[in-house]
């Protein structure tokens, strides 16, 4: 038993330890991404060297998942949401539910194998199987779970940059517009300004502004798809006074310039109200963290007494 705790601890080990590993190379990457923007270039040799290193990792794990995925009985009801959550976190693959069922799969097939082995290490027998069994089926439903979780997880991310970077795009939408460029001129310009910094959100207004030029869409109903597509309530604002300021003849350029006042002033409204909560969460780490210590040094010497006392009575 202490030696299956101790390679659990030693994979656990090795686990933090390679996602710190991995976490600090994609710091320094974006580091150097950066300077490179900086001193003026494009960080197109940095961009081609990760493609370049990442693209047979990749290819072998889409045809493994494409593979498993296809093992996954699942309704399209349950599809469709998993590829809405795609949708909104910027996936645009054709098969990229496939890959996320065989994820799915994987992460089944390995929780019923690591439940399975551990628990028959510390039960033999045929009862040990049959708990290993039923340990391992909850282990792999729980890592069942984890592939949505992630998706869901990047889909709240992009969203949460697309929000962020908003006001500066509303900023440079303005100055284009009152500089006398068209609508569709100026969102052209805005997305050519933000695709280095803001790439999700410029990502999204092109596909806006292509529904307007190519598919011959309105103005609302361009920027209400992208709205739909992150389900975004900012998006839907920018949308409805695009929509009116077209509709009542008013200027484009106040209407947006009074909506970038508004979501900067929500951003930093729901700032302020994460930074109030802090405090609360962060009393179970300090109760888990220091109330072991306080414990050690209050009643530690008590039962080093204690325990003294026993020992002269019992010798």
């Amino acid at each position: 038993m202490k030696n299956d705790i101790l390679l659990l601890a030693v994979l656990c080990a090795l686990g933090v330890l390679v996602f710190v590993i991995v976490h600090g190379v994609i710091d320094r990457l974006r580091l150097a991404r950066r300077l490179q923007l900086a001193e003026g270039n494009s960080g197109d040799r940095i961009e081609h060297r990760i493609a370049e290193s990442a693209a047979g990792v990749r290819g072998a794990a889409e045809r493994i998942f494409t593979v498993l995925g296809s093992l996954m009985p699942l309704g399209e009801e349950d599809r469709q949401k998993i590829a809405v959550s795609l949708q909104r976190a910027g996936i645009q693959s054709s098969n990229a539910v496939t890959i996320v069922l065989g994820a799915k799969v994987a992460c089944l097939l390995t929780g019923l194998v690591i439940g399975t082995l551990l628990i028959t290490r510390w039960q033999s027998g045929l009862l040990g199987w049959v708990l290993g069994l039923v340990g391992g089926f909850i282990a792999g439903v729980m890592c069942n779970l984890v592939p949505e979780l992630v998706v869901s997880k990047l889909a709240k991310g992009r969203l949460w940059r697309v929000q962020s970077a908003l006001p500066d795009a509303l900023d440079l939408f303005v100055v284009s517009l009152e500089a006398g460029l068209t609508f569709e001129r100026a969102l052209r310009r805005t997305v050519d300004d933000l695709k280095t910094f803001h790439p999700a959100l410029a990502a999204e207004l092109g596909r806006a502004g292509l529904d307007m030029t190519v598919h011959g869409r309105t103005r609302e109903e361009a920027l209400g798809r992208v709205a739909d597509r992150l389900d975004s309530q900012d998006i839907r604002d920018l949308a409805t006074t695009v929509a009116q300021a077209e509709r009542h003849g008013t200027p484009t350029a106040d209407a947006l310039r009074k909506l970038s006042d508004t979501v900067r002033l929500e951003m930093i409204s729901r700032m302020q109200t994460k930074t109030a909560r802090l405090p609360t969460l962060l009393i179970v780490p300090s109760i888990v963290g220091l109330l072991p210590g306080i414990l050690v040094i209050i009643g530690g010497p008590s039962m080093l007494r204690l325990t003294e006392e026993l020992q002269s009575i019992g010798g």
